[in-house]
């Protein structure tokens, strides 16, 4: 409530986006599991966008640290959480890559 009042563009900018039509943009929170083929990449070699239409919008690292915007050269770690933008079936594209020891690019 209070962000509507205090903020009432980016309140009504962020219901513009997460509900295009009849699509549904979610914010969510995917953890980089340790092994996941992601651990170790920088944003860049991930490929995210390609691969699943995701925005990462931030990375929460295991220490606290918040990457607001993330640059392409940003590192992800085990245990790292992203912060994304986009639709479930993105999200769980991503949550194979991030959860599973397998090649970047597989079964997408």
């Amino acid at each position: 409530m209070a962000s509507l009042i205090l903020r009432p563009a980016v309140v009504s900018f962020l219901d513009v986006i997460t509900r295009a039509g009849e699509v549904v943009i979610d914010l969510e929170e995917v953890i980089v599991k340790a092994g996941s083929k992601l651990s170790g990449q920088t944003l860049a070699d991930a490929r995210i966008p390609e691969q699943t239409g995701l925005i990462v919008m931030a990375v929460k690292r295991k220490k606290g640290e918040t990457i607001i915007n993330p640059g392409p050269a940003t590192m992800l770690y085990d245990l790292d959480a992203l912060i994304v933008l986009g639709k479930a079936e993105q999200v769980e594209k991503l949550q194979i890559l991030a959860d599973k020891d397998l090649p970047l690019g597989y079964g997408l």
